[in-house]
């Protein structure tokens, strides 16, 4: 059993400008405080032999979603996300592979990303994600949750960029 999630955004940013707008340690902090993540914690952003990581942990509370409250205990469990982004290519590709663990669920997270040059400056984001488990409905919950989250991801990175076109950013 599997669940796919796939996304896709065009930023007017090159794709550097892109990359380190989705791996900026302010805007992920403030991301985190907009979109109520409990005990978010970044446990590494830096880039080591050509290699960035990035490794995030927060409180998943898969009650949240429509179905959670019927398959989950009340304890929330913890996510915890890595990001390996690879060096960027000639044109400012930059691609990365993500996996994803979430404490006491019988669920696999895994992925990948790029950030792609488009057009004159223009930018496109895509995410794709695997949710898989043994469990139909426990996927099926973790993918709703997971969804929603990515789509609340870009949407603060659209106000957020808003706002840093006035700052220069």
């Amino acid at each position: 059993m599997t669940e796919q999630l796939d996304f896709g955004w065009v930023y007017d940013l090159n794709p550097l400008a892109t990359f380190r707008m989705v791996t900026r340690l302010e805007r992920l902090t403030e991301e985190a405080g907009h979109l109520d993540h409990k005990q978010h914690s970044i446990l590494e952003l830096r880039e080591r032999e050509g290699l960035f990581r990035y490794v995030v942990q927060r409180q998943f509370d898969p009650t949240a979603t429509a179905r959670g409250p019927r398959f989950f205990g009340s304890k929330p469990a913890m996510l915890k996300l890595t990001q390996i982004w690879q060096p960027s290519n000639w044109d400012g590709t930059r691609k990365y592979d993500t996996v994803g663990e979430i404490s006491g669920m019988p669920v696999q997270i895994a992925g990948s990303g790029a950030v792609t040059p488009i057009g004159a400056g223009g930018t496109r984001y895509s995410v794709s994600l695997t949710v898989t488990s043994s469990a139909r409905k426990v996927e099926t919950a973790v993918a709703e949750s997971l969804s929603r989250t990515v789509q609340a991801e870009h949407g603060f990175r659209v106000t957020w960029l808003q706002r840093q076109s006035h700052s220069g950013f």
